[in-house]
């Protein structure tokens, strides 16, 4: 979009010119901070009107726009860049990529009708816009489970709303303290983490927490138990408002069948996607592990059992020794593997699984940069998480998000939907 530029070729609009184009430029990163500036360009414009007309006016809007002179369908206009701007400023509300253009277009209508030329407002299609799981996504990019806390804490890092959602930090029917000793330690390209699902409980998520976000993006509730039992329990418990969809992580024991882990046995895989499934209304994710044999199996096996998406891949099991105390690092000995070094093994896992299945799949493993990102896409994932790249640049899903959008554009597509599954 382009469309307040003309007003820098004319001098005498210097006094709004500047916000406009800051508020439209504004767009393309923060729609919260577009909706502010073209309130404050709104301010400024109307305020120029009145000057030109040589009449007094004051500090409130509400009252500029009300005796302006203008038409009450434009008038209608302006007040809702008012409301939502107001918003904006005192931090009530999230806004969506539509109420922000919205504002942009009811701008433009005062500033063709300042300058007497009627001109067409274009807009430039969002090619990361797209469907999943019955939610309209503003982009296919998640944050992943574990490296993004709860959100919250990276909202002045991210604009949330344009993230397809968070998968929120796992949640247990009890707290969890974690585990005990060191539970990270950086490897190359890479992370070992043995956190030990360190958590609140779901009681304190649903009462404190949730409250709190689910207003700010898509909330998507990693869950994990020790029998299946649990996690239909938690798969029941958080099928509330402000809960979007549910993730599986099933690379846990189930203790009631000899600590086998659900995700390495189809049978296990199966009965507790069939459990979560049928105690929830919300869609069901089931996080793979990629500590097995057969990858596609598993994926087969959740999908019958009525699983809605896939995540894929957690992380690879790996373990790293002090040669100095000829101990583990870890205090849990071993950990999981993530960051740039396991991608290569994540994709190939996509692309498998995308072939034997029909549920979409959530690219993850290793995403660093857009490039990183594509590959997911075109080996079949409908969308994509971002984990460890989190901790070494918080904003990196915003750049990725950027960068995405320039490549497929740059590729001739109208929309990411045309790179799926494209691997020739």
């Amino acid at each position: 979009m382009d469309n307040f530029a003309f007003l820098a070729q004319n001098p005498d609009y210097r006094s709004f010119s500047k916000d406009c184009i800051d508020a439209e430029a504004a767009f393309s990163h923060s729609y919260d901070s577009c909706v502010k500036l073209a309130r404050t360009a709104l301010d400024a414009a109307i305020k120029y009107l009145y000057t030109q007309n040589n009449r007094p006016y004051s500090d409130n809007l509400f009252d500029l726009i009300d005796n302006s002179g203008l038409n009450d369908d434009l008038k209608d206009k302006l007040h809702y860049c008012r409301r939502l701007g107001n918003d904006a400023i005192h931090n009530k509300k999230e806004f969506t990529a539509d109420e922000a253009l919205q504002c942009l277009k009811n701008l433009f209508d005062l500033i063709n009708f300042i300058d007497n030329h009627p001109r067409a407002f274009k807009t430039t299609k969002n090619v990361l816009q797209t469907q999943f799981l019955g939610m309209k996504l503003n982009s296919p990019i998640f944050a992943a489970s574990g490296t993004f806390g709860f959100g919250e804490e990276f909202e002045n890092f991210v604009d949330l709303k344009r993230l397809g959602g968070v998968m929120v930090k796992c949640i247990t029917l009890k707290p969890r303290k974690g585990n005990l000793g060191v539970r990270i330690t950086e490897t190359p390209s890479g992370m070992l983490n043995s956190i030990g699902l360190e958590n609140p409980g779901v009681e304190t998520f649903l009462n404190k927490i949730l409250p709190r976000i689910k207003d700010k993006m898509n909330v998507i509730v990693n869950i994990s138990g020790s029998s299946v039992d649990d996690y239909a329990k938690l798969a029941k418990l958080l099928d509330v408002d402000g809960v979007k969809a549910i993730e599986l992580n099933i690379s846990c024991p189930n203790v009631k069948d000899g600590g086998i882990i659900f995700g390495t046995d189809e049978k296990q895989a199966s009965k507790v996607t069939f459990a979560a499934k049928n105690a929830t209304s919300k869609p069901v994710i089931v996080k793979l592990s990629p500590n097995v044999t057969d990858i596609t199996k598993i994926a087969c096996a959740v999908e019958n059992s009525g699983a809605n998406c896939i995540s894929m891949i957690n992380t690879l099991i790996g373990m790293e020794i002090n040669i100095n105390s000829w101990r583990a690092t870890l205090g849990n000995v071993t950990g999981g593997l993530s960051g740039g070094a396991i991608k290569p093994i994540a994709v190939k896992m996509v692309w498998q699984t995308a072939k034997k299945v029909k549920i979409p799949i959530i690219g993850m493993g290793g995403i660093r940069n857009y490039s990183d990102a594509a590959e997911f896409f075109l080996a079949g994932a409908s969308a994509v998480a971002i984990g460890t790249a989190n901790f070494s640049e918080p904003s990196i899903t915003m750049k990725i998000a950027d960068d995405l959008e320039n490549y497929i554009k740059n590729c001739g597509l109208n929309s990411i939907n045309d790179l799926i599954g494209k691997l020739k």
